[in-house]
């Protein structure tokens, strides 16, 4: 282990060190703000075979690229330019080619019916905004939208990049560039640039992840396609060198839904911002967290998962009664794909995050940051 633990959270850094020890391979990170101050930053392990896992290691974040995308929506409506009881279509006229009725919450609700693509796409489609939402606009809707939710595991970035780019003119990598890495200083993008990829930790797994193989058409076979668009992102070739979200192309690319890519402190400081001020940046007002924070979904979505559920705010994950607690119940932001996290906290005002290369899958995925952020929990309510 490496960095940095105020000496309050050394037991912190201790189950850090544990957690490191638990992973067959690769590295990790993990890191604190609390009242906009850095009070634990992390690192250990191996970054890719043979080099050590460094304070500049940058680290792909999955989906806590959404928790992101979803402060930059809201940030839009706290300035005016965007009401989330309007439809979509008012803004992105084309949209209602999918629903006329749709409206700007639905979206961030995951409500769409677009959770995953009926075409067979290529990496290059997925990889182009503009081809990729042309798919999307064009094809039927999995379920009619607005009747219920489903998870956009990728889709939910380039639906709400679209709005963004309709409001505001600028891409959702551009604002997230604007509103959050500049301002606080971070090494942050969603569309690496090529310079940066020497620094970006690589994937693997203990074991290949297996495909359900689930019949065409079925529930289970759509909630796997979210993931995966058939070929483009197949489970089996996860932790491969060089393919899927090892593949250069796909850091450079802008999948708002799952390919930010930052360090740890990054992350904590960034959800740090969206509470308090951190190095004088204050994201979004308290009424805006407020707007992200109100429960929006809970339950089975259309394919019918068993729960528990995860409560779902304005496009955010919410600390949910049922599920590992998290720093509080006010704790709110977004998990990843293989035990990445990011959260803020508005009681704590705190901010976490925590990225990791070895990626875990099923009912332990998440153990090492959850074990973590416990034991931050007990020192922050120990006073």
């Amino acid at each position: 282990m490496n960095g940095y633990a105020d000496p309050r959270f050394a037991s912190a850094a201790d189950r850090f060190d544990a957690a490191i020890a638990s992973q067959q391979s690769g590295g990790a990170a993990f890191s604190v703000y609390v009242d906009g101050a850095c009070v634990i930053d992390l690192h250990g392990g191996e970054s890719r075979p043979g080099v050590s896992w460094d304070k500049t290691t940058l680290s792909l974040m999955f989906s806590n690229t959404k928790g992101f995308v979803s402060v930059l929506v809201a940030k839009l409506v706290e300035d005016g330019a965007l009401n989330p009881d309007q439809t979509v279509s008012h803004y992105w006229p084309e949209f209602e080619r999918v629903s006329a009725t749709l409206t700007v919450s639905q979206l961030m609700e995951h409500r769409a019916g677009l959770s995953a693509v009926r075409a067979d796409l290529t990496r290059d489609d997925v990889l182009d905004h503009d081809r990729l939402i042309a798919v999307l606009l064009n094809q039927e809707p999995l379920w009619e939208p607005g009747t219920g939710y489903a998870y956009h595991a990728i889709t939910f970035g380039t639906l709400a990049d679209e709005l963004i780019r309709r409001v505001d003119g600028r891409t959702a990598s551009e604002m997230f560039r604007d509103v959050f890495a500049r301002p606080l200083g971070v090494d942050a993008w969603i569309g690496l640039p090529e310079s940066e990829q020497q620094h970006v930790a690589e994937f693997s797994v203990s074991a290949p992840i297996q495909a359900a193989d689930a019949e065409p058409g079925t529930h289970a076979y759509w909630a796997e396609r979210a993931l995966t668009f058939g070929d483009v992102f197949p489970l089996r070739t996860i932790g491969m060198p060089g393919v899927g979200f090892n593949d250069p192309a796909v850091h450079r690319a802008e999948l708002p839904g799952a390919n930010a890519i930052s360090t740890a402190r990054g992350i904590a400081k960034m959800w740090s911002s969206v509470v308090t001020p951190t190095d004088g940046v204050r994201t979004v007002s308290d009424e805006t967290v407020d707007l992200l924070t109100v429960k929006r979904v809970n339950g089975p979505s259309v394919w019918g998962e068993p729960g528990p559920w995860s409560d779902r705010g304005f496009g955010v994950m919410l600390a949910t009664p049922g599920r590992p607690p998290l720093l509080s119940e006010s704790s709110f932001g977004h998990d990843g794909f293989g035990g990445q996290a990011g959260w803020a906290d508005s009681r704590h005002r705190a901010g976490i995050g925590f990225v990791t290369n070895h990626l875990t899958t099923g009912p332990h995925e998440h153990e090492r940051w959850l074990s973590l952020v416990a034991e931050v929990r007990r020192v922050l309510e120990k006073g």
